[in-house]
């Protein structure tokens, strides 16, 4: 049966999180407030920061200035438990698939990265379209640049993207011979020459995408999805921008590591049983760094930390337009992280520490000098010891199945039915989303069969609405699993527990015995329960390999 979220009554958030509606950072009881009167089906904003760490802005614990998504979290549900995928594109799969990644990869020689999104789902854009609402893109794609498989083909009816995993965020090439890394508008590649002279991604994507709203027809439901490139290396401000963390990051990593605990854990974001007892580093402790390694590091974590500060200003701008035209209160916004923070040691590492796992090759013609950091022509990243400050208590960043690489952090803002203050320790995971907005809209997802004269597969997700409006304590049953997979070995959740048998990041592309966890007390991934209960690892083993591998 289809619904109108646009009429939903409930505001009482009851999440496995404890909180009622008096306890909350309103204070308010907003369980007697009254149903909204506007019958209107709700446009839909999904934002998506890349490489982002899960304390990286204010309501998660950071001292990063992030005044409009604070204002925005705080005025929603903060998720805490929401699974993404450990690197860009198979979160990007998942998400507009509604499937594992495996599932909805498809082989494609000459394809970037060897693989495009399958044509065997109906992805998001496609589905809302269809159910006639305008959709826009602007930011990354990184799910095929070939014929077919870029935006348009997909059900976006205008859009401006960066086709690959990453571009610079200047008018400047990054990888020269690689033709994926390019910009494309509407089908058409546009040049690089075409770009203003002072473009910068993340201003442009937001500049494209206000041009697109305003163009909406009136009474038309939208669904903006707004996939930013910030903060992804390489780490690029505005020449006036590159100062304005100048200093905060002296102290080093260990230090902001502890801090951020500190923060996240006084904004309630944190999970049951969350601890740096037992964390790791897998980062040199700060205090054994040169004088110029440790410059190296904190100026690039300076620079990181101003282009998270420039994507909340661009952000702001969105909602301020939303406020103008009075489409805020009938648009449900979504937040999210696409995985951890990313560990990359390009331009910081000088060599002498020799760290594993390090990021990608340098593109040539590159000047990493300290001066430079931040400016065109730089490709660098803030390393693992600032990617794990950003991560912790949660074990390991991007590209790892481990918490730290697969808990976003997220939320949810729709004030006519999502309760304002809490937060949500409920599982979700990024398939979750495509069956989540097919509710808002009002319509679903057709099911195996045919859709748009081609055949289709069902969806893996289930939808969060009745959650995130207070209908539901949970998403998933505790028997429902949901799994990752990849080369260097697979995860799966069920209920509270988890199995992965994934190598710590720079350990190799093999796997290791199968760990088995309990995430409901110990999220930090410290206490390995595989020997103690060998029948529900095998059992779990059995679920990934039928179902997930």
């Amino acid at each position: 049966m289809k619904n109108n979220a646009g009429l939903i009554a409930t505001m009482l958030f009851i999440g496995i999180s404890g909180c009622s509606p008096d306890d909350s950072e309103t204070g308010q009881d907003l369980s007697s407030q009254a149903a909204p009167t506007d019958t209107r089906r709700p446009n839909i904003l999904f934002i998506v920061a890349d490489d982002i760490g899960f304390t990286d802005i204010g309501a998660f614990g950071s001292e990063i200035s992030t005044p409009n998504l604070d204002k925005l979290a705080y005025g929603g549900l903060r998720l805490n438990n929401l699974h993404a995928a450990p690197a860009c594109r198979n979160m990007r799969l998942m998400l507009m698939s509604s499937a594992g990644t495996s599932a909805a990869n498809h082989p494609m020689p000459g394809a970037f990265r060897g693989g495009v999104l399958s044509l065997n789902y109906a992805t998001i854009p496609e589905l809302l379209q269809d159910a006639g609402y305008a959709t826009y893109a602007a930011g990354k794609w990184d799910l095929g640049e070939i014929e077919g498989y870029t935006p348009g083909a997909r059900g976006f009816d205008r859009y401006f993207t960066a086709l690959a995993g990453a571009a610079s965020y200047f008018a400047e090439p990054l990888f020269p011979d690689v033709p994926a890394y390019r910009y494309e508008e509407d089908g058409r590649t546009v040049e690089l020459t075409e770009l203003p002279n002072d473009f910068y991604a993340t201003e442009y994507f937001t500049d494209k995408m206000l041009g697109y709203l305003r163009s909406t027809e009136e009474d038309t439901p939208w669904f903006a999805y707004m996939p930013y490139t910030a903060p992804h290396w390489p780490l690029q401000l505005p020449e006036d921008w590159l100062d304005r963390y100048a200093g905060r990051y002296d102290a080093g990593y260990d230090e902001l590591r502890e801090r951020r605990f500190e923060q996240a854990a006084a904004a309630r974001v944190l999970p049951p049983g969350a601890s740096l007892e037992g964390f790791e580093p897998l980062a040199e402790p700060w205090a054994n760094l040169s004088p110029d390694e440790q410059r190296r590091y904190s100026r690039a974590q300076e620079i990181y930390a101003g282009m998270i500060e420039y994507l909340d200003m661009s952000i702001g701008r969105v909602i301020n337009y939303l406020e103008e035209s009075k489409q805020l209160n009938n648009t449900v916004i979504v937040f999210t992280a696409d995985h951890g923070a990313s560990s990359g040691e390009h331009g910081v590492d000088t060599g002498r520490l020799k760290v594993p796992g390090g990021g990608p090759e340098t593109p040539d013609g590159t000047d990493n000098s300290l001066e430079n950091f931040g400016r065109p022509g730089s490709f660098i990243d803030h390393g693992r010891g600032f990617g794990e400050a950003a991560t912790a208590p949660f074990k390991f960043q991007k590209s790892s199945l481990s918490e730290g690489g697969l808990r976003a952090a997220a939320f949810v803002h729709y004030p006519a039915a999502v309760a304002a203050g809490d937060v949500s320790n409920a599982f979700m995971t990024m398939m979750d989303i495509l069956p989540t907005f097919m509710e808002v809209a009002g319509t679903e997802h057709p099911g195996a069969g045919l859709f748009n004269g081609r055949q289709v597969n069902d969806i893996a997700g289930r939808s969060a609405w009745p959650h995130l409006t207070g209908n539901a304590s949970t998403v998933h049953t505790p028997t429902e699993s949901a799994g990752w997979s990849g080369g260097s070995g697979g995860a799966l959740i069920r209920g509270d527990y988890k199995i992965i048998d994934q190598p710590s990041p720079g350990g190799g592309m093999g796997t290791m015995p199968w760990r088995l966890y309990n995430l409901a007390v110990d999220p930090g991934e410290t206490r390995d329960l595989a020997m103690e209960n060998p029948e529900l690892v095998t059992e779990l083993v059995a679920e990934w390999e039928a179902n997930w591998r």
